[in-house]
C-alpha cells in the first residue's frame, strides 16, 4: 500500500513538473531577442510591412511585456515606410492581448502553486518509504512522462502536418471569443506574427522542454537500475570481489613487506655476527700471539737455563776431574817474558810478530767454552 501511495504521489508531482517545465520554456523562448530576431529575418516580416527588424523585435517584446503584466499597454512608436505611427492602432488587438494576458498570467500563478504542490508531493511520496524512495520516485515520473509524452507526441504529430488547424483548435478551446480573428488589412499584429513564427515557437518550446523531461527519464532510469534487487545483489558481488582482491593484494604486500624485512633484518644480523666474528678473530689472533710470545719467551728461558745448567755441569765436572800433571812456569816469569817481548817489538819493526798460540782448555769437554 505505502509503495502505491509513494508512486501515485510521485506520478502526480511529475505531471505538475513537466507542466511547469514546459511553461517556463515558452517564457524562456518568447524573452529571447536573438531568436525572434531571426525569425523575423528569416520570414522577411521586415520588408513586407515596410519596418525594421528593431521595430518589429520592440514590438513583440511589447507584447511580451504586457502579456507577463509587465506593461501597462501594448503602445509602442514605429516607423512604418518612413513615418511615425503607433504600432498596434487596431482596438480589437488591445481587447485580444487583454484576454491573452489574463490566460498567461493565470497560468503563471498556477505555475507558482504547483511548484510548491510539486516539491510537497515529491517530499510525502519520498518520506512515506524512505528507503525504496529513489525507486518509487522514479517510477512516479516515469509514469507521469509516459502520459505526457503520449499527448504532447499526439498534438506535435497533429501540429507538424497540419499547423493551422491545431492552432485553430488551440484558439478556440482558450478564448470564448472572436477576438483572435484579425483583419490582416488592418491589424499589423497579425501580419507581425504569422503562424509560422508560432510554429517555430512551439518547436523551440518543445526542443527546450523535451531536453529536460527526456534527462530526466533517463536519470529515472538510472535510478531504476541502481536500486532493482539484481543491481544490489551484483553490485554487492563485485563489491566482494573487489574486497578480496584488495585482501589479497594487501596480503601479498604484506607478504612483501615482511619478506623484505626479514631480508634487512637477516643482513643486519649477519653483518652484525660478521663484525662479532672478525672481533672474536682479532681477540684469538691477539690472544694466540701473545701465547705464542710467551711460549718463545719460555722456549728461551728453558735454553737459557739449559746452557746455565750445562756451564754448571761442565763446571762440577771440571771441579771433580783429577787436574793433570802439567808444568807450568811460575806467573812473575811468564809476566817477565811478556814484558821482555813487549820491549823488544819495537826493536824488531819490519819483523814479522809471532802469532800468539791459542790457550786450549783441555778441561773443556762439552765445547760450551769454545763459543
Amino acid at each position: 500500500m505505502r509503495k502505491l501511495i509513494s508512486v501515485g504521489m510521485a506520478m502526480l508531482a511529475s505531471i505538475l513538473l513537466i507542466l511547469i517545465v514546459v511553461f517556463s520554456s515558452i517564457g524562456f523562448v518568447i524573452n529571447d531577442e536573438t531568436f525572434v530576431n531571426n525569425e523575423f529575418t528569416k520570414l522577411a516580416v521586415g520588408p513586407k510591412m515596410g519596418m525594421t527588424n528593431t521595430d518589429l523585435v520592440n514590438s513583440f517584446n511589447r507584447l511580451v511585456d504586457y502579456m507577463e503584466g509587465k506593461a501597462p499597454d501594448i503602445n509602442v512608436t514605429v516607423t512604418v515606410d518612413g513615418e511615425t505611427k503607433q504600432m498596434f492602432d487596431y482596438p480589437q488587438e488591445a481587447e485580444h492581448m487583454v484576454d491573452v494576458q489574463k490566460i498567461y498570467v493565470t497560468i503563471a500563478s498556477y505555475r507558482d502553486v504547483g511548484v510548491l504542490v510539486m516539491l510537497i508531493l515529491f517530499l510525502f511520496a519520498a518520506v512515506i518509504h524512505f528507503r525504496m524512495a529513489p525507486q518509487y520516485l522514479a517510477q512516479g515520473y516515469l509514469s507521469g512522462s509516459f502520459v505526457f509524452l503520449l499527448i504532447f507526441g499526439f498534438l506535435g504529430t497533429w501540429a507538424a502536418l497540419d499547423f493551422s488547424n491545431f492552432w485553430t483548435f488551440f484558439h478556440e478551446m482558450l478564448f470564448w471569443n472572436d477576438l483572435w480573428l484579425f483583419d490582416g488589412t488592418q491589424s499589423r499584429m497579425i501580419n507581425m506574427l504569422p503562424e509560422q513564427i508560432f510554429a517555430d515557437i512551439i518547436a523551440r518550446v518543445g526542443l527546450y522542454a523535451g531536453i529536460v523531461i527526456l534527462t530526466l527519464i533517463a536519470l529515472s532510469i538510472v535510478a531504476l537500475v541502481f536500486s532493482s534487487e539484481g543491481y544490489k545483489r551484483r553490485k554487492a558481488i563485485a563489491l566482494s570481489r573487489k574486497k578480496a582482491r584488495d585482501n589479497a593484494n594487501a596480503a601479498r604486500k604484506k607478504a612483501r613487506d615482511d619478506a623484505r624485512k626479514a631480508l634487512e633484518e637477516e643482513k643486519r644480523l649477519a653483518e652484525k655476527r660478521a663484525r662479532i666474528a672478525a672481533a672474536k678473530a682479532r681477540k684469538q689472533a691477539a690472544a694466540e700471539a701473545a701465547a705464542q710470545e710467551e711460549e718463545q719467551a719460555r722456549l728461551r728461558e728453558e735454553k737459557r737455563a739449559r746452557k746455565r745448567a750445562a756451564v754448571e755441569a761442565a763446571e762440577q765436572d771440571a771441579a771433580q776431574a783429577p787436574a793433570p800433571a802439567i808444568q807450568r812456569e811460575p806467573r812473575p816469569q811468564r809476566e817477565q817474558t811478556a814484558t821482555q817481548k813487549q820491549a823488544a817489538r819495537p826493536a824488531q819493526s819490519g819483523q814479522a810478530t809471532e802469532k800468539p798460540t791459542k790457550k786450549k782448555n783441555v778441561h773443556d769437554d762439552t765445547g760450551f767454552l769454545d763459543d
